[in-house]
């Protein structure tokens, strides 16, 4: 594939998993109001708490052994016919020994409720396993818009199956079933969408020619799942089940917005990365236009949000959750990191080095653990700013790794946008000052609104003044976008 085919392909994904992620989130939040209330908490804390098994086996089949089919440039049917039946036999393998040790499991994390549905579970990981390279070979193709459209039916149709079990009284099986629904119809379409059929060329030469990244993908994620429990599990020792719901509802939060503005860029940065691997100087043009655009976008909703978050929490969810709005705020500011950070790892695999973002990971949770002690005694606020600080410091390092493997200067990653972060700066400083003078016996939502007009008015301005480079670059870099994509139409 050319790379003028390539980032055509990309902006086509982006396009459709950006309509995807927003329509989605929409989406989930009117269900799960409408499930919320039929089923109450229980049933959703019961999957919760078989997730976190679920989890661990995830650190060991699925996208850790399907990512080396997206990253390799050659790839031959014995990689994938390996891939498949080793993925699948592992997978088969977990699956029996959670359904055989249910209760056990259960006991363990305390939740006895938790034994009923792991077989069921279990029976379906085993179901949605055949997806896995079928998947990775849309993604390597860069077809996420095949992707999507199944995704979005999977939903649709799942959660429409949920509502009517949760009215007929199915309890957690209402959500059990509909995730059945949802996993016969996402694996039935990846496998029809790839046109691809596991054949039998299992090979000991191909297992070694993919064991090298599947090892240092394995690692990543069960680094990854530490470094994600080990501040949860240091709150519940001090906050309890309330503490860490605090938490989890702040980084909910954050993760949401970042997700929502971030997501497809993310999602298929490996991918194109790995597919223009050998153009350094497209992958570089390619990453300055992509975080021009994200840096102008992420740098003023993140600050702006935690700017109304005070107000906004409350409003919303009610003021139990009062004490989750410094813990979100908090999160909220990593977006600064964020509009460039959170592509290193995915640059870093896409160019095949594996081993940095061991090395990234391993280093953030020394820093956990070294800065515990020091900030456990304030909380919930307290843990929020120990994952902050963690992220942060490993920002400067990840940018010299990525220097390093792709040629892309950590300098310019750390500064870039810097137009539109001052730009945020101020626009933060103008919603304050205005937020004085705003009457205070104006509703909450008065108040909101006022603030946000008053945000949007400073940051166009504060961009037209100080930031018109950056825009011109979005503006030229839409146009570079548009030639690549023109150049291909015009060779087919």
């Amino acid at each position: 594939m050319t790379a003028s085919f390539i980032i055509r392909r990309a902006m086509r994904n982006l396009v459709w998993m950006f309509a995807h992620s927003w329509g989605s989130a929409i989406f989930g939040l009117v269900s799960f109001a409408i499930m919320a209330r039929i089923l109450g908490p229980e049933p959703y804390g019961i999957m919760a708490l078989a997730s976190l098994i679920f989890g661990l086996v995830g650190i060991f089949v699925g996208p850790p052994l399907t990512e080396s089919l997206q990253q390799r440039e050659d790839l031959s049917d014995a990689h994938l016919d390996t891939t498949f039946w080793l993925n699948s036999g592992l997978t088969v393998l977990f699956s029996i020994i959670i359904a055989l040790l249910a209760k056990p499991l259960a006991n363990l994390i305390g939740a006895p409720a938790v034994a009923d549905v792991l077989p069921a579970l279990s029976l379906l990981m085993v179901l949605g396993s055949v997806e896995g390279v079928p998947g990775a070979l849309l993604q390597r193709r860069l077809e996420n818009d095949k992707v999507v459209l199944i995704e979005t039916v999977s939903e649709v149709v799942s959660t429409g199956a949920a509502l009517v079990l949760a009215i007929l009284g199915f309890g957690v099986w209402a959500l059990v079933l509909s995730m059945a629904v949802g996993t016969v119809i996402s694996a039935a379409g990846i496998i029809y969408a790839a046109k691809w059929r596991p054949g039998f060329a299992v090979s000991r030469d191909a297992f070694r020619e993919l064991f090298a990244f599947n090892r240092d993908t394995v690692l990543t994620y069960l680094l990854g799942y530490i470094d994600d429990a080990i501040p949860r599990f240091l709150l519940s020792m001090i906050g309890g089940e309330r503490a860490v719901g605090l938490l989890a509802m702040a980084g909910n939060v954050s993760g949401m917005l970042t997700e929502l503005l971030m997501g497809p860029f993310n999602e298929i940065a490996m991918n194109v990365v790995a597919r223009l691997q050998s153009s350094r100087k497209t992958v570089h043009d390619l990453l300055d236009r992509v975080f021009a655009m994200t840096t102008a976008a992420i740098y003023p909703a993140t600050l702006g949000l935690a700017m109304v978050a005070p107000l906004l929490v409350p409003l919303v969810v009610g003021d139990e959750w009062v004490a989750a709005v410094l813990p979100i705020q908090i999160f909220l500011v990593l977006g600064i990191r964020d509009a460039t950070g959170n592509f290193n790892i995915a640059i870093l695999r896409g160019v095949g080095d594996s081993k940095s973002p061991l090395l990234i990971l391993s280093i953030g949770i020394v820093l956990l653990g070294a800065m515990a002690p020091f900030l456990m005694p304030y909380g919930v606020v307290g843990i929020a700013a120990l994952i902050a600080l963690r992220t942060f410091l490993t920002w400067p390092l990840s940018a010299l790794l990525v220097q390093r493997a792709a040629g892309y200067s950590a300098l310019h990653q750390l500064t870039v946008g810097w137009q539109a972060l001052l730009s945020a700066i101020g626009m933060v400083g103008a919603v304050w000052t205005v937020q004085k003078f705003l009457p205070s016996e104006w509703f909450d939502v008065a108040i909101i609104a006022a603030m946000v007009a008053t945000g949007i008015v400073a940051y166009g301005a504060l961009m037209f003044l100080i930031g018109a480079r950056q825009v011109r670059e979005i503006r030229e870099g839409m146009t570079w976008f548009r030639n690549h994509h023109d150049s291909v139409e015009d060779a087919i």
